[in-house]
Parts: structure tokens; sequence; C-alpha cells
């Protein structure tokens, strides 16, 4: 079986709905990931399974690089001549990336060798705390961090943004 990353976002037109995309895609497919785990503390590791942590493990290797890439690269410069708020705020978010990072590596690393997960439960335990972790720094962003830069960016930074994180991956926007 071959895996492919599917990128969550399909219009780079507008760099703030590429966010979105990503965040919606992040919320759900974390709620797959935790009952994923569920079922391997439940049942033990099947060929099933196995192949399901496989496919998190490629979507979540390209889908979490790509989305950091996107913020640092693409929407944050566009911020940095902005109030001490939002300089802070920018700031508090890469710190996340940081923890989010490391919270995946250990999740990474069992994803990407599944019949090497023998403590069920300690499994269980990684994927609910990157599950938390990646879910507090999307509603930060969502809550906090969105509306404040929806009023500072005009449509055409939103469309450089955008056209920005399209060539990230290679592509025309």
């Amino acid at each position: 079986m071959k895996f492919k990353f599917t990128d969550p976002a399909t219009d780079f037109s507008n760099g703030l709905q590429v966010i979105t995309d990503y965040h919606q895609d992040f919320l759900a497919r974390g709620k797959k990931l935790v009952e994923l785990a569920k079922q391997i503390q439940k049942q033990g590791m099947t060929e099933v399974l196995a192949l399901e942590c496989m496919d998190m493990y490629c979507h979540y290797s390209h889908a979490t690089i790509l989305h950091h890439k996107d913020e640092e690269e693409a929407l944050f410069p566009l911020l940095v001549n902005q109030s001490s708020l939002i300089i802070g705020m920018i700031e508090r978010l890469i710190m996340d990336h940081e923890e989010i990072e490391e919270s995946w590596a250990a999740v990474a690393k069992r994803l990407s060798h599944p019949e090497q997960i023998t403590n069920f439960d300690h499994f269980l335990h990684l994927t609910v705390e990157f599950e938390k972790i990646l879910r507090d720094h999307l509603t930060r962003e969502d809550e906090d961090f969105s509306p404040q830069i929806k009023k500072i960016l005009t449509a055409d930074q939103m469309k450089q943004a955008g056209e920005k994180m399209a060539n990230l991956r290679h592509l025309t926007a």
C-alpha cells in the first residue's frame, strides 16, 4: 500500500483561508488519531490499525511542517511591524510550534513503526497529549490571533500570504 499526503488546502488565493483549512483538518484528524490509539489499546495492533498508523504518520509528517512554515514564513513576516500585542502573540505561537513538534516526535516515532507499539497505554497517553497541545494551539490562534490579524491584513496581503504558501509547496496560486 502506498501512502500519499493530500493537502487540506486546495485554494491558495487567501493565506488566512489556507490556515483555516489546516485548522479544520487538524481538529478532525486529531479526534481520529485519539480514537485510533484507543482502538489499539482495546484490541492490540492489527494489520488494519497498523495501516491507519502509517496513514496518520504520513499526513501529520507533512501537514504539521507545512502549516508551521505557512505561518512562520508567509503570514508572520507580514505582521512584524505591528503592535507589541501582535509580536507577543507571534512569539507565543512560535513557542507552541516547538512544543507541538516535540510532542509530535514522540508520537511519530511510534506511528512510523506501528509493529513496535507494545505499550498501548503509553501510546494512548502520547496521542492524547499531542492532540491536546495542538487543539489548544489552534484554539489560541482561532480565538485570539486570527481576529486581530483580520483587522490588520489587507486583501492584497492575504493574497500575498496565499501565494507564498503555494510557493512553499512548489505550486502556483
